[in-house]
């Protein structure tokens, strides 16, 4: 691919003046001093037709969600991405990027594009996340790029071909549409003219010379597969830009090639000095290797980063220290890869202390080495007025499916809690007995406990505020047999009732039915206190 020369200024200039970026600079205006927004973070269904005039769009009078508004969603998704907007208080405030947009300098530019680039290609395609349209359009780019007459068969034809390791069914999915009416490329290449990234025309779509600096990014960034050849530096760098759940199997054509001992000891040898991310993300490979890595954790037993870890794996509770170091290290990693919002969270579910001050105070008395980048990420996220997701509440309601009359609860839960919480919370509110397996559905992935059911995702690494950030309602489903299906709705999130504890049964309707009712009553009568009580006692046993 050959690559045509564009100067830093014609590529930032056509950044900031394409037509992304100008709709969602007339949105963040639109907002003014705040709009409402829904738990997925979204505008109110009655806001929707004001906005859309406020653009020049057209909207249907009646929508489900702004969300399946593509016009009204593409900007807004641009906006909360670049800095245009933040969400306060379940509003939308003007964010720090809309008051500086236009004196921000040319490198701030084109990295805002950059990352507006994913979110608008998630927003035309909802199957994807930004994670995999980041991956779509990279290979969209360079068949273009190659090929400006290429046409929707054959983008989708070299899209196949190029993501058939990518590992992404969503990504797949994305070109794999067999009619033209199905594919979401043409939407897609409608988004990136948008972005200035492609100017459209009868023959194709041709790049533009941002398009082509994009694209140089987007190459430049794109981590390496992980094979045999890398170093073990390089791997852990590479494994911990991977999902937590998938990097035992991303490490495997590394780990093939190497006795497993070895691989122990170069792995702990690496991570003693890599950052926490990293650190994480190699231990949690070694321990996965069992046994035979036995000898390679005894080495290490001395190692200031090393030596928590290694004293853990043999107490079921870590003594003080120990229990604050790792929390410090486990929030070290979670700022570098989710940001500082989850790194609160750890820090309020795993260190002591009396709000964030205290704990900060903690974490410097444990002399990790991320300790102080660890507080500045914190300190500076707090600042912007953001209530943090460990200090939320979200309302659930629980509603058994196929059920006449009714069968439902609502319930509070924290929003920083685990899908594995809300299992619990579900078998008490109806009153299951926890003897069956159980999956929860989220968008296209399915979570519960790895150790009964491998093929699913680990339901306690995914909170709630995750769960629902996307969509406002999942699915759960006991006993894979009986198949009782459940659907949970995040109706809002909202600060913790004063003086209650959570998780809570607020209200409910309805008699739970019996589960493997062989004879006498076949539904047990709601009981709000009785559940209320178990609740607590689970609580105090946590």
């Amino acid at each position: 691919m050959v690559s045509l020369p564009a100067s830093a200024i014609e590529v930032t200039a056509a950044a900031r003046e394409c037509a992304a970026f100008r709709a969602a600079h007339r949105l963040a205006i639109w907002v003014g001093e705040g709009r409402r927004v829904t738990p997925r973070h979204v505008l109110r269904p009655a806001d929707v037709s004001a906005a859309a005039r406020a653009l020049g769009i057209a909207a249907p009078a009646r929508v489900r969600t702004a969300g399946d508004v593509v016009a009204l969603h593409r900007p807004w998704r641009i906006a909360m991405t670049v800095g245009f907007l933040d969400i306060v208080d379940s509003h939308a405030r003007p964010g720090p990027a809309l008051v500086s947009w236009p004196d921000a300098d040319d490198e701030t530019v084109r990295g805002m594009w950059l990352a507006a680039l994913p979110a608008a290609l998630a927003a035309t395609a909802p199957d994807v996340d930004e994670a995999e349209a980041t991956i779509c359009a990279r290979v969209l780019l360079t068949k273009l790029a190659a090929d400006p007459e290429a046409a929707p068969d054959e983008l989708r034809r070299f899209g196949r071909e190029a993501v058939a390791e990518e590992h992404s069914e969503a990504v797949f999915r994305f070109f794999a549409g067999w009619y033209h009416l199905t594919s979401p490329i043409p939407k897609t290449l409608d988004c990136l003219a948008e972005l200035g990234a492609v100017q459209l025309g009868h023959a194709g779509a041709a790049l533009t010379p941002l398009g082509r600096w994009g694209l140089d990014e987007l190459l430049a960034r794109a981590p390496r597969p992980i094979s045999s050849e890398l170093t073990v530096g390089e791997l852990i760098a590479r494994l911990a830009e991977v999902e937590p759940d998938e990097q035992w199997r991303a490490a495997q054509p590394w780990l093939a090639a190497r006795d497993p001992l070895a691989a122990a000891h170069d792995l702990l040898a690496a991570a003693a000095t890599a950052p926490a991310d990293q650190r994480v993300a190699a231990v949690e490979l070694v321990d996965a290797l069992g046994p035979p890595a036995d000898p390679a954790w005894a080495a290490a037993a001395t190692d200031q980063t090393l030596g928590p870890h290694v004293r853990t794996r043999h107490r079921s509770v870590p003594n003080e220290p120990d229990a604050a170091w790792l929390a410090v290290e486990y929030a070290a990693a979670a700022l570098r890869r989710e940001g500082p919002d989850e790194a609160h969270s750890w820090l309020d579910e795993c260190l002591p202390g009396d709000g964030i001050d205290s704990r900060l105070r903690v974490v410097e008395r444990t002399g990790h080495p991320a300790a102080s980048e660890l507080a500045a990420g914190i300190t500076a996220f707090l600042a912007t007025g953001v209530t943090p997701t460990s200090t939320r509440t979200v309302q659930l309601k629980i509603s058994l499916d196929r059920m006449r009359p009714p069968v439902w609860r609502r319930v509070l839960l924290p929003a920083a809690a685990p899908l594995s919480l809300l299992h619990r919370v579900i078998q008490i509110v109806m009153n299951w007995d926890d003897d069956h397996l159980h999956a929860f559905t989220v968008g296209r992935n399915r979570y519960g406990d790895p150790s009964y059911t491998p093929d699913l995702g680990d339901e306690e690494r995914l909170r709630l505020s995750a769960a629902f950030a996307a969509t406002d309602t999942i699915t759960y489903r006991y006993d894979f047999g009986d198949c009782w299906d459940h659907t949970v709705r995040c109706e809002t999130i909202l600060d913790p009732p004063a003086g209650a504890a959570v998780p809570v049964c607020v209200t409910g309707r309805g008699d739970a039915p019996v589960e493997d009712w062989i004879g006498g009553a076949a539904c047990v009568a709601f009981d709000l206190e009785g559940i209320n009580r178990r609740l607590a006692r689970y609580g105090a046993d946590r």
